[in-house]
C-alpha cells in the first residue's frame, strides 16, 4: 500500500504533480483560416467555409 504511494510520488516529482511532463508544443502547423465575404449589393457580410491552409491568398474574379 505505502509502496505504491512512494512510487507515484517519485515519478510525479519534479512535474508539479503530473505523473508525466506536459507537452506544451503546438503540434499544428496549419492555421485555420475563416475568411468573411461580403456581398456587393446588399453590403451583408457572410463567413465562408473555414479549412487548414498553410498559406492563404484572395484574388478578385
Amino acid at each position: 500500500m505505502n509502496h505504491g504511494r512512494r512510487r507515484l510520488e517519485r515519478k510525479k516529482k519534479g512535474y508539479g504533480s503530473f505523473p508525466k511532463e506536459i507537452f506544451h508544443k503546438n503540434a499544428k502547423i496549419n492555421k485555420r483560416t475563416l475568411p468573411v465575404l461580403e456581398c456587393s449589393e446588399c453590403k451583408k457580410k457572410y463567413y465562408a467555409k473555414s479549412y487548414r491552409v498553410k498559406k492563404f491568398e484572395i484574388q478578385e474574379v
